[in-house]
């Protein structure tokens, strides 16, 4: 049934909504678009069947007619327009929901050959987006390190790694950053959303964020104040590079337009 579809993809349609909004609220209210008109189709066509990747086609129709609908005198047009190209669509769907070339031909609209030929450019075309130092939060050293080394090779400069929540209040007031990438457990027993949380507190100003998890659908249950940038573990170093740069491109164009 479509209604136990959508519960069971509801946390991976609000992560790609929310990627390509940029943030919470505008990413869950395209998610509720897509399920009102879902709802009507079925409506006066009860017979009509639907599987993941109509789920996603409908979802990404429903975030560009937002889109269409802002005007430039807010900025907000501006920036949603960059980071909702068919190349940044292609490889959120292929790179961090999971679809294959083929699926997301289907849910873009194109063809398969112009799926292919923006994934062959993609990693390219992140090289040349705009740079930033990374504050991150991470209690195993492994996975810091591997963090480390995805966003140094991305172009990016790693001003820290904390491992509890003092730390990495501590390490944020010593430094200059424009992205933080944070577990959720950290060493000491504290979560991270409440070590970024208290950073925000002690700055007048606040940067994207990316969480990383091994749970990332019990933070995407449209509750208040959730997370608009996830990671699940274990993670590949195109998928960390992909999000990076979608929240970085967001914080650029966002500073432009104000």
């Amino acid at each position: 049934m479509l209604s136990d579809l959508i519960s069971s993809e509801l946390p991976y349609l609000r992560r790609y909504a929310r990627g390509l909004m940029g943030e919470q609220q505008n990413g869950d209210e395209a998610v509720e678009d897509m399920i009102e008109s879902l709802i009507f189709r079925i409506s006066v066509a009860p017979d009509l069947k639907f599987q993941k990747a109509d789920l996603f086609a409908e979802l990404d129709k429903s975030i560009r007619k937002r889109v269409s609908t802002l005007t430039d005198e807010t900025g907000i047009a501006k920036i949603l327009n960059a980071m909702t190209t068919l190349q940044r669509r292609s490889l959120l769907l292929t790179v961090v929901e999971g679809f294959s070339v083929q699926e997301s031909a289907r849910i873009l609209s194109v063809g398969v050959p112009d799926v292919e030929e923006m994934l062959r450019t993609a990693e390219s075309a992140i090289a040349n987006e705009v740079s930033t130092s990374v504050l991150i939060i991470e209690d195993e050293s492994m996975i810091s390190y591997q963090l480390s080394q995805i966003v140094t090779e991305a172009g990016h400069k790693v001003v820290g790694v904390a491992t509890t929540q003092t730390e990495a209040v501590q390490l944020a007031a010593e430094s200059e950053f424009g992205l933080i990438l944070s577990d959720l457990r950290l060493a000491d027993g504290s979560v991270g959303i409440d070590a970024v949380k208290e950073i925000f507190s002690k700055m007048n100003r606040e940067v994207p964020v990316i969480y990383i998890t091994a749970y990332p659908e019990m933070l995407l249950q449209g509750q208040d104040d959730e997370p608009s940038y996830l990671i699940p573990k274990p993670f590949e170093p195109l998928h960390v590079r992909t999000v990076v740069d979608q929240a970085i491109l967001s914080a650029f164009l966002g500073q432009e337009a104000a």
